[in-house]
């Protein structure tokens, strides 16, 4: 799989860092790029079909800096959002984004309410289960970030020394996940869980001093800590994922015409755009 050098730099260290636990929901499933997805003829499918028929695919996304969030003028912005409508454009259809609680998009995709969702969602065994994903189109990991000036500041680099402490998550994403699997398998160590409904809440909470960890994905906690001062990254990605688009089960056609956009998309330059205009803000050094 194609990774671009400014990816590997900030994920480079996961594949290095073994910890006690490795979590299903952290690691990527098998490559879905198979000889039988690739011959499919997703010009002539049913799916593909009838999106060109309406004129417009429908996308379901969340709230996750800087993949997608609403700017100053309540449009959806972001990674993800630039990535659907390069997407849209190769299929010659308008785009139409719905933003939801990150729980409702998963059920959104089973129902078929959407054709597609996108929202630095992490390709994981027990999602496949339920929807259809696709190739990575973005890498990333899990990270511990405290308060600058906290006296864990110094103290804290692992689940493992957050004993007694409060550690803030995303509700039902795999900060979750991640928090409460550690716990279940070191009875030894004990911290509070405290769920928000956006990493936003979680930073925000902790620099208040309501809480005193918060376990993120690398890359949004990279943008965060920019725009909200007083936050510090304390570890090196402990897990690694894909981030990865969702459709319904059975829409092959629309799955083979994602995965080759993302073919396309990291082979005509369009991913080290992206990156450049969403994650990458400080300076080209890393190339």
């Amino acid at each position: 799989m194609r990774k671009t050098t400014k990816a590997m730099a900030l994920i480079t260290a996961a594949s290095m860092i073994m910890t006690a636990f490795t979590p299903v929901y952290a690691e990527s499933t098998e490559n879905t790029d198979t000889s039988e997805e690739a011959a499919v003829d997703w010009e002539n499918g049913e799916n593909i079909k009838a999106i060109k028929e309406k004129g417009v695919i429908t996308v379901a996304t969340g709230t996750y800096v800087p993949f997608e969030y609403r700017d100053d003028d309540d449009n959806i912005v972001g990674f993800d959002i630039d990535l659907a409508q390069y997407i849209a454009d190769k299929l010659g259809v308008d785009m139409e984004v719905t933003d939801m609680e990150f729980q409702s998009i998963v059920p959104s995709i089973q129902n078929g309410e959407y054709d597609f969702s996108i929202a630095a969602m992490y390709k994981t065994d027990e999602r496949c289960e339920v929807v259809d994903m696709s190739k990575s189109y973005c890498d990333s990991g899990m990270i511990l970030a405290v308060k600058e000036d906290s006296e864990y500041a110094d103290t804290v680099k692992s689940l493992a020394d957050c004993n007694g402490l409060k550690v803030a998550v995303k509700e039902g994403a795999t900060s979750y996940n991640v928090a409460q699997s550690f716990l279940d398998e070191n009875p030894d160590v004990s911290y509070e869980i405290v769920q928000y409904k956006d990493t936003v809440g979680c930073v925000s909470d902790l620099l208040a001093g309501r809480v005193d960890v918060v376990v993120n994905d690398l890359l949004n906690q990279k943008i965060l800590s920019q725009e909200y001062n007083g936050t510090k990254i304390v570890c090196d990605p402990f897990t690694h994922a894909e981030n990865a688009i969702a459709v319904q089960k059975g829409k092959e056609d629309l799955l083979a015409f994602i995965n080759e956009c993302i073919d396309d998309y990291y082979e005509d330059g369009t991913y080290d755009e992206l990156w450049a205009k969403w994650i990458d803000t400080s300076d080209s050094e890393e190339e």
